[in-house]
């Protein structure tokens, strides 16, 4: 029983910085906080027994109803769902931006495919948390549905809305292990919502480069010199 109660959602790191995190609002701590203030408007210090608290009642029918309703507007949603083409189209779009990574696209793409399928696009997120967002046409466009959804935020709604789901049901040792992986990925997304998969690729390289003695040493001196020759070109001319 005190492995379960142990259990810490993705708000609790295990990095010395915490204070620091907290103090940065991420989407987690904002899902967190808004979650305790419904939790204690509901509070009623009259009452001793949390079973004859109506309000208690009330939340969870309406939570039930709420994923009914995301579930019918999944399922409506569905047949509108843009083609999978253009969706595997739009993954690449963000890649085009420059010539480097236009023509390693593939490769990159090859490495963040496996994240972005293991988690939900944006439209797929706010289609199962919020119908109303979800209905936007900016949120059943191609982009939502090749954005990925920051794994933080999934994981939080899953462990306190779908109590039947996989994750509210596995055992302490893949409930550890499933929050040491989103640990890990979340980072990438730094608070962000949602990213294309250039952007986590970008963010994923970044952290092995800086991770690892040899890679960040190489990199940093090549970076250093590329950076000191093209400000000392164009200062002369640019900087007024």
């Amino acid at each position: 029983m005190s492995e379960t109660n142990a259990r810490k959602n993705p708000c609790e790191t295990n990095r010395a910085n915490l204070g620091e995190e907290n103090a940065r609002k991420n989407p987690i701590e904002q899902i967190a906080r808004k979650s305790s203030n419904e939790t204690n408007a509901c509070a009623n210090p009259s009452k001793s027994s949390a079973r004859t608290n109506p309000c208690e009642t009330n939340a969870r029918k309406s939570l039930s109803e709420r994923i009914a309703h995301a579930n019918a507007v999944r399922v409506a949603s569905a047949w509108d769902a843009p083609d999978e083409q253009l969706v595997e189209a739009e993954r690449r779009t963000p890649f085009q931006v420059c010539d480097v990574y236009c023509a390693h696209a593939e490769e990159l793409l090859a490495i963040t495919g496996q994240i972005s399928a293991a988690l939900p696009s944006r439209a797929a997120y706010l289609a199962r948390t919020n119908p109303q967002a979800a209905a936007h046409p900016d949120n059943r466009s191609v982009k939502a549905y090749a954005q990925v959804g920051n794994p933080a935020c999934t994981f939080v709604w899953e462990i306190r809305n779908n109590k039947e789901g996989a994750l509210a049901k596995s055992s302490d040792a893949q409930y550890a292990k499933a929050l040491d992986a989103t640990d890990a990925l979340k980072d990438l997304w730094e608070d962000e919502p949602w990213l294309d998969e250039l952007q986590i690729a970008k963010a994923l390289i970044t952290q092995i480069v800086l991770l690892d003695d040899d890679l960040r040493a190489k990199v940093l001196k090549h970076a250093n010199i590329m950076a000191k020759e093209c400000a000392a070109t164009l200062a002369p001319y640019l900087r007024g």
